[in-house]
């Protein structure tokens, strides 16, 4: 048993477990969103919130129409369109948290916004995914 022990022990020192931090890849929705469906129903959103995600979409299209990206207005009006989701949903209970859990990617997606069209493509494809939980 002792034998047991203390070669453990050595391969313990030998070989030290590196404990890195997980650091979540921020192309990856995977790691930034976990929305679950109800039951394996949609959630209901009330009108306000499906409005303000179509809002987002549509600043993301116009801006995708534009032969040059303003990343810095197009952030700072996706900002406040999901800023204004907040203050006008009136989604509650296990919806409302839900719903928080899809603007983290949102919120995630608009951080990472260049002058890079695909970023503003990853999103417009990310908002159209507000449909599948919500309806």
């Amino acid at each position: 048993m002792k034998c047991i022990i203390i070669t453990s022990l050595f391969f313990i020192f030998l070989f030290p477990v590196e404990n890195k931090p997980l650091i979540p890849d921020a192309i990856s929705s995977e790691t930034v969103i976990n929305v679950k469906l109800n039951n394996g129903e949609k959630w209901q959103a009330d009108e306000a919130t499906t409005e303000h995600i179509k809002n987002l979409q549509a600043l993301c299209k116009q801006q995708l129409s534009e032969k040059t990206i303003d990343d810095e207005l197009l952030r700072e009006e996706l900002t406040r369109e999901v800023d204004l989701l907040n203050r006008n949903t009136q989604m509650t209970g296990d919806a409302r948290a839900q719903l928080h859990n899809y603007q983290l990617g949102i919120r995630n997606r608009i951080n990472t916004i260049s002058q890079d069209r695909e970023s503003v493509q990853w999103l417009t494809d990310y908002l159209q995914r507000y449909f599948d939980y919500f309806e």
